[in-house]
């Protein structure tokens, strides 16, 4: 049984529809499942189809990870799928200056964990069979097209359309957008946003370096975006090359030989080059902000309130913390009849992500404009600067406890 009332009136067919059944949408849809609340997740693909769980790796702080734990989602194939962050080196390209960050020095076991996107997929898919202890419930409905909701005083009706092309109506107390930076969900309900265009694309791919990484993080700062080369599992790392448009369409072109010596030049030869790359992705980067998080029974999370830059990696992150706090919020009364989409309960919500976003955004924000600003001098200020914040131990470990996800 659930602990709501949401259930006990005929006219609602389940507690919260969450529209997008990606990482975020599913993670959601198993936190709420665990605090015994009924689910439906509308998902316009197949769990194969999915643009979330493709070949991309995302790294995941210690805080996330745990509570990703909490939730009954990491097995042991999942966790022998992703390699711990046991260091973390940030430089500026062509200059001197070097701040580390360390597990040791933070007191944990790993700063963070490197994941296949795809290891989660396949755990959120195989729980779908093992309905939690207290009671909740998740239900897909993929493929299938969000059309448009609408809100009252006691709920929301959701239509969607499937794969037949016959249209669904659906009733629940509360709507989640979890539909990404380009939400249907958001526009449909006519919240604006804030949008910054960085001028940049990502390549991604990963591949298998000439020396062992050592469980080592690396984040290169060039003045057309950050490189990062992330460690992953059987000794491969995770490449994530940030540059402007017109070298990104440069890149684009070359073989990957190529492209694996223009890697190793930017990166200064740290891991002494690399092979066996996988197919590469390329994403063009935009900040988008939603102006508010919430709306009439409508919770808008995750990228679809927020898609970040991936400079320190903080937008999955980010978006597990939304899911956290969600979950918080809507369990504030165990024990009692509760209304998941009460104004009251998501005003509570906005208020407890404030923060979070303002210092989130404001730090990937502020290291993209920060480094990449081309200016004379300006690089040797740079170095300069790592190298000192490498010895300010109070600021270092405030910096950590941010992109760990500790308040």
């Amino acid at each position: 049984m659930t602990r709501n009332a949401a259930l006990h009136d005929e006219a609602f067919d389940t507690d919260v529809i969450i529209v997008g059944g990606g990482m975020v949408g599913g993670v959601l849809a198993r936190a709420l499942a665990v605090d015994g609340w009924s689910v439906e997740v509308i998902e316009p693909r197949r769990p194969e189809e999915s643009a979330s769980f493709d070949r991309r790796l995302t790294a995941v702080a210690d805080a996330g990870w745990q509570y990703l734990d909490t939730l009954g989602l990491i097995d042991a194939p999942l966790a022998a799928a992703v390699e711990r962050i046991r260091e973390v080196r940030v430089f500026d390209r062509g200059h001197f200056g070097l701040s580390r960050i360390t597990a040791r020095s933070a007191g944990v076991e790993a700063l963070g964990y490197v994941m296949p996107n795809r290891a989660l997929g396949e755990r959120l898919e195989a729980l779908l069979a093992e309905p939690p202890a207290r009671g909740g419930q998740i239900r897909y409905h993929r493929p299938a097209r969000y059309e448009r909701h609408d809100s009252d005083a006691d709920g929301a009706t959701v239509v969607l359309r499937d794969d037949d092309e016959r249209v669904v109506t659906r009733r629940a107390r509360l709507v989640v957008a979890a539909d990404g930076a380009d939400s249907a969900v958001r526009e449909q309900a006519e919240m604006g946003i804030s949008r910054h265009e960085y001028g940049q694309v990502a390549t991604v791919t990963t591949a298998m370096p000439a020396r062992p990484h050592g469980g080592v993080a690396f984040e290169c700062f060039t003045t057309g975006g950050p490189l990062a080369v992330l460690p992953a599992a059987e000794g491969r790392v995770s490449l994530v090359w940030v540059a402007r448009h017109a070298e990104a369409e440069r890149v684009a072109t070359l073989d990957d030989e190529a492209f694996a010596r223009a890697v190793d030049e930017t990166f200064g030869h740290r891991l002494g080059g690399f092979s066996a790359l996988t197919p590469r992705g390329q994403y063009p980067l935009t900040l988008v902000t939603a102006n508010e998080p919430v709306a009439d029974r409508l919770v808008v999370l995750g990228n679809a309130a927020h898609a970040l830059h991936p400079v320190a990696g903080q937008g999955f992150n980010l978006c597990l913390r939304d899911i956290r706090d969600l979950a918080r919020v809507l369990r504030a009364d165990r024990g009692g009849a509760v209304d998941p989409g009460d104004p009251v309960r998501l005003a509570r919500y906005r208020s407890l992500r404030q923060a979070d976003y303002r210092r989130t955004i404001g730090l990937t924000d502020g290291l993209v404009r920060g480094f990449s600003l081309d200016l004379p001098g300006l690089g040797h200020l740079r170095g300069a600067a790592l190298s000192v914040f490498d010895g300010m131990l109070p600021f270092k470990n405030r910096l950590v406890r941010a992109t760990r996800g500790i308040a």
